[in-house]
């Protein structure tokens, strides 16, 4: 902006100043989110704010209260969610679990079922990202929080809140996560920008809640935050991360009724997991790679399609292979709980090779068709699946030194560091799945090892060329 140009709208306290205004001295004019500098020379000079930090000239009480709204809303969404699902499942096949569901209903039905969810999700997921892709996902609420213009979409958001919803309710092998933490955000940042507000804080509080209720795990919820929308620099975002997480969490267990997710598994020791992590750390991060380099590579805005016909004819392809899948491996029915839950009990090879490889293809396809849904949980399983076949290797040789569901906890730490790129993350969240934060330091060790690992994939793979795209993937959610 050139020297001598009268800058008047939009100024805290309407002053009327321009640059070479010797009152100015060189200070900074706030205008809504833009930090407007002087340079020496006169000229002005434009600093985009971080929009975690914008304060809304509202009553405090009425951001109390809003914040309480999103933070409702997030934890009874959260809950909701999968209520909705199991309960059309029931009605569709008798049964309220994915893999229950999956067990009774002939092959051939559930193919015909995935399939047809699939195949309309993916339809859903494409044309909203057409019409809004700029307004989607934890991707647009990251760059909102930048200070970029961008406004979350909400027909957008409930689009794919749908679509995800639909595949979930249809068995289809994906999390369920992303529709969760994309509806929690979108609701606080529309919120927020309807009461005089950018949006940010509240979004980020209702992603926290929705996670902490979703996981039962409020540390878990504040680290995926700052991970992906760097909260630390921001003490109004930090603010209402960490209070949206707490009382998320403290809504969901003392009014929902929210529990850890593996309640009731068996206990491990801190001892046995170690041992467990020496088998499962090599295969499992192989296996967690594996998935990471395949739905990153295949996603559906790295694939062009030539005509719409071609369009139309992959996604039917990847619709039927996801539904193949779930009909020959049952067990990778669902977002995968179901399955890890079963490893406390009794672990076989056909579950191990379910969550491998069944849930590898299958919600690989899934998503390439562009299905908008979740791979936290599907991580998880792929991640235990390869260090649960690894055991079993050993076991065939008469090496057995711990349990199934020891080997399924530190392949979950694995998973998480290197499947989501989130090790700190992966330190807490584990403990706090299975409700006992005792583990923590001995998962840390385990992530500590499994980083280690990665880090050197990452240097080969910049070696031969084949370095992994960058970005916040929102299938990461």
């Amino acid at each position: 902006m050139a020297p001598g140009v009268v800058l008047s709208e939009g100024f805290e306290g309407g002053a009327h100043r321009d640059c070479r205004d010797p009152d100015h001295g060189g200070g900074a004019l706030k205008l809504r989110d833009v930090a407007l500098y002087c340079g020496k020379d006169g000229s002005m000079e434009q600093e985009r704010a971080n929009g975690l930090d914008f304060d809304p000239r509202r009553p405090r009480i009425a951001t109390v209260c809003l914040f309480a709204l999103v933070v409702i809303f997030a934890a009874t969404f959260a809950f909701e969610f999968k209520l909705a699902a199991e309960k059309f499942l029931g009605l569709i096949s008798g049964q309220s679990s994915p893999v229950a569901a999956a067990r009774s209903l002939p092959r051939v039905e559930v193919g015909l079922l995935v399939t047809g969810a699939v195949m309309a999700a993916a339809l859903l997921g494409r044309w909203s990202h057409a019409k809004w892709a700029d307004g989607l996902g934890v991707e647009a609420v990251a760059a909102s929080a930048r200070g970029e213009d961008r406004t979350i979409s909400v027909r957008g958001s409930a689009i794919r809140v749908f679509a995800t919803w639909l595949v979930t309710a249809a068995i289809a092998s994906i999390g369920r996560e992303a529709a969760i933490i994309e509806g929690s955000g979108a609701f606080g940042s529309v919120l927020g920008r309807k009461t005089g507000g950018r949006g940010d804080a509240l979004a980020a509080a209702g992603i926290a809640a929705g996670f902490a209720a979703a996981y039962h795990a409020p540390i878990a919820a504040v680290l995926y935050l700052d991970e992906h929308l760097n909260v630390r620099n921001s003490k109004r975002g930090s603010l209402f991360t960490i209070s949206g997480a707490a009382a998320g969490y403290w809504f969901s267990t003392r009014v929902l009724g929210g529990h850890p997710i593996f309640q009731a598994r068996s206990v491990a020791k801190t001892s046995s997991i170690a041992i467990g992590a020496l088998i499962a750390l090599v295969p499992a991060v192989l296996g967690a790679r594996i998935f990471l380099e395949v739905r990153v590579r295949f996603a559906p805005n790295m694939v062009t399609e030539r005509s719409r016909a071609q369009l139309l004819i992959s996604t039917l392809a990847l619709a039927v292979l996801a539904g193949v899948s779930v009909a020959v491996f049952r067990d990778a029915a669902g977002n995968g709980m179901e399955a890890l839950r079963s490893t406390a009990g009794t672990a076989t090879i056909g579950l191990a090779v379910a969550l491998a490889f069944g849930k590898l293809v299958g919600t690989t396809a899934a998503l390439a068709s562009g299905v908008p849904g979740g791979v936290l949980t599907p991580t998880l399983s792929v991640a235990a699946g390869f260090a649960l076949l690894a055991s079993f290797g050993l076991s065939a040789v008469g090496i057995a030194p711990v349990s199934p569901w020891t080997i399924t906890i530190a392949a979950m730490a694995v998973g998480l560091t290197v499947g989501l790129r989130s090790p700190l993350m992966a330190i807490v969240m584990v403990p706090e799945l299975v409700g006992d934060y005792s583990l923590i330091p001995v998962i840390a060790a385990v992530v500590a090892a499994a980083w280690l690992i990665d880090r050197q994939i990452d240097r080969f793979l910049v070696h031969v060329g084949q370095r992994l795209p960058d970005g916040i993937h929102d299938e990461d959610g």
